[in-house]
């Protein structure tokens, strides 16, 4: 059974993200307090997997949670689900919608991250159903009929 590992909500600016113990998710607005809620629906919370922070340590660089800018931390890699696909958090319904560009601000961290998680980073997704979130939480995925 796949697991909530570390959840991060971003009050401020910057990175990392502040771990938090638990996340009030809104449908159709994203994490409550978060600097990024309400603004996208499509990209209302930031999902990575656990196989983004394996990548950049076997790199030889050592990022602490939230660094991603990542809400939710999950072990599992949603870049290896298809699209669309639905993850049941805690209460929250959670929508895979796209995919997350790496940004220049994880050139603070080291300068080869950009290019290391190109596609790698973590996946948007909306919130369907809102509810609480909490570290340790089961995660189920739902794929989406073909």
């Amino acid at each position: 059974m796949n697991r909530v590992l570390s959840l991060h909500l971003g009050l401020g600016s910057g990175l990392p993200k502040p771990r938090v113990e638990a996340l009030e998710l809104v449908a159709g607005f994203g994490a409550k307090g978060d600097r990024h809620a309400g603004k996208d629906p499509d990209r209302a919370v930031l999902v990575a997997g656990l196989p983004a922070y394996e990548k950049a340590q076997g790199a030889g660089v050592l990022l602490p949670y939230g660094a991603l800018g990542e809400n939710l931390l999950l072990d599992l890699d949603p870049h290896a689900l298809p699209p669309g696909a639905r993850l049941k958090v805690g209460e929250a319904l959670l929508e895979l919608s796209q995919v997350c560009t790496v940004c220049k601000s994880l050139s603070q961290f080291d300068l080869r991250l950009p290019k290391l998680l190109y596609g790698g980073r973590g996946v948007y997704a909306r919130v369907l159903e809102g509810g609480s979130v909490r570290v340790g939480d089961p995660v189920l995925v739902l794929v989406p009929a073909r």
